[in-house]
């Protein structure tokens, strides 16, 4: 799962700190530095002891984006910006050192540590910056070969017992203006790709070009043979969680219509799985008494186990609908769980009146190659704005 963002960069920072966004989960509150405010968020309490638990008592990665849609103006200056810029993310957010040597980096997160960096890099000026004299025509890529390759080569490597990741979250015109080149020079894990804010390469695209033919089709294909640095990078389906969240509400796909997509391109090596922008917007888009998160994971069950599902949906997405038609109807929960998040309901069970609702990171592959099911408790604290992207992780980390 991935937590957004760290928007602001250092190079146009006060103070030279990063500065970040997390929605609802923080309080007013920012540090300062040598006297001067800076806009790295200083009260978000929360966050660190919810990522400790989705680590520890849930298995979960837990990845911190860098960028998002607000601001644009993001741009490294040049290589020692980058590396400075890889050395304090690493500070800040990776794993707390024993030795007093960085006291003097803020801890966002308090003793908390991400299981990586995602690169969300949607930078866009009207005229290109200049840093000491010379224009950047290419900020929307500079720098970030070598931030990654400074946390892959320095950084991770402090811990060679763990494992840590690098993703990428690229609009889908292939090559994408900001990450085109970087993912061909540098080492990512995964790319969790945007099929849902450009009409011509998105998954409406593809459900189009599937009954209409013409030109445009969703660029899964042109993606997947990309020579990336790394051969083995996984791609995910990035969907919009609800028509709310898309660019434009026609963007967004019916469960059916993401199962069509979802097959056509299951097989491909370099398939991952689906992510879905965002968790708040897909756990309250619910469909038939499940809500988006819980339709992805059983779309990719389904296909895992080589089973067809009903997904006919039309008759139950009515303005107050209590009743599904060809949808089946919720089962009763067998452990007290129960809600749109999980699709059971607890109604007539020795658990009474539903009361536990969490959170879903659906789907991974296990070390048996077996889809499972992971589970999340927020306790109702973090998470619940647009700063996380729902992941489907549906192979094994």
């Amino acid at each position: 799962m991935i937590i957004g963002f760290i928007n602001v960069f250092p190079d146009q920072s006060a103070g030279g700190y990063p500065g970040s966004n997390f929605g609802n989960a923080c309080a007013k509150g920012y540090y300062t530095i040598n006297g001067q405010n800076t806009t790295l968020l200083s009260s978000c309490r929360y966050i660190g002891p919810d990522i400790t638990t989705c680590q520890n008592t849930y298995g979960k990665k837990v990845l911190l984006s860098l960028g998002g849609a607000r601001p644009t103006n993001q741009w490294i200056a040049n290589d020692q910006s980058a590396v400075n810029f890889a050395n304090f993310l690493w500070s800040a957010f990776g794993p707390q050192p024993a030795s007093s040597s960085t006291n003097n980096i803020p801890r966002p997160f308090g003793s908390a540590s991400v299981n990586g960096f995602d690169f969300d890099i949607e930078s866009s000026l009207d005229t290109p910056p200049t840093y000491n004299g010379q224009t950047l025509t290419d900020y929307k890529s500079r720098g970030y070969a070598k931030m990654i390759y400074t946390l892959r080569h320095s950084l991770f490597t402090q811990y060679p017992s763990r494992r840590f990741y690098i993703s990428g979250a690229p609009q889908c015109v292939v090559p994408d203006a900001h990450l085109g080149t970087v993912v061909t020079t540098a080492y990512f894990d995964f790319l969790f790709i945007q099929f849902y804010n450009t009409n011509q390469c998105s998954a409406r695209a593809a459900i189009t070009h599937a009954s209409q033919g013409g030109k445009n089709d969703i660029s899964y294909t042109t993606w997947s043979s990309v020579k990336f640095y790394n051969k083995n990078i996984k791609l995910y389906l990035g969907l919009s969680g609800s028509p709310a969240s898309s660019s434009l509400v026609n963007y967004h796909l019916s469960p059916k219509e993401a199962n069509t997509v979802i097959r056509r391109f299951y097989s491909d090596s370099k398939f991952g799985g689906v992510m879905l922008w965002e968790a708040t917007s897909s756990a309250e888009n619910v469909v038939c008494g499940l809500n988006y998160i819980g339709w992805m994971k059983k779309l990719l069950n389904a296909v895992q186990n080589k089973k067809t599902i009903n997904t006919n949906t039309n008759d139950c997405r009515g303005s107050g609908s209590k009743t599904c038609g060809t949808c089946p109807a919720m089962p009763k929960s067998n452990n007290g769980r129960c809600g749109s998040n999980f699709g059971t309901v607890c109604n007539g069970t020795k658990y009474g009146s539903c009361c536990r609702s969490v959170i879903i990171i659906p789907v991974h592959r296990d070390s048996s190659d077996v889809v499972s099911l992971a589970l999340m408790v927020i306790v109702c604290h973090v998470f619940q704005a647009q700063v996380l992207l729902a992941l489907l992780l549906h192979y094994y980390l």
